[in-house]
């Protein structure tokens, strides 16, 4: 995959974060929003292959994928790039940010290891400027 192939799909839950939209498009990141492409409710397993069959990168707050034998199951058969929100407290403009900071890291790990992987995106600590 090519730097500039890198896309990043919004699932259900991040889809219409206005400060997430903002983020992507303020540094020039190629999206796609579920509602683009499916109904709200759409079986995980449906929208994954989807993603992976485009080799897009999956961005999430749902944490379940990870814990999930479903989910996780899903994420390797079809081998899927995915980054979630480390918490689920994190604010609108929170995620915004620490998306911003986490891009260069994101785009990296995109380029250099082969689906399925799955990466964190940290809330920023106040003080260190680092996520």
């Amino acid at each position: 995959m090519r730097l500039e192939d890198f896309i990043l799909y919004l699932d259900e839950n991040l889809d219409n974060c206005q400060p997430i939209l903002e983020t992507l498009s303020t540094n020039y990141v190629q999206y796609h929003r579920h509602r683009d492409h499916f109904q709200r409710g759409t079986a995980d397993e449906v929208w994954l292959q989807f993603v992976a069959e485009r080799s897009w990168a999956v961005l999430t707050k749902d944490k379940r994928n990870r814990y999930n034998e479903i989910e996780r199951d899903a994420l390797h058969r079809h081998g899927v790039r995915e980054f979630y929100f480390s918490s689920g407290n994190f604010t609108g403009a929170e995620m915004g940010e620490a998306l911003s900071v986490a891009l260069p890291q994101v785009r990296i790990k995109v380029r250099m290891y082969n689906a399925p992987m799955v990466g964190s995106i940290f809330k920023i600590r106040a003080g260190d400027g680092r996520p």
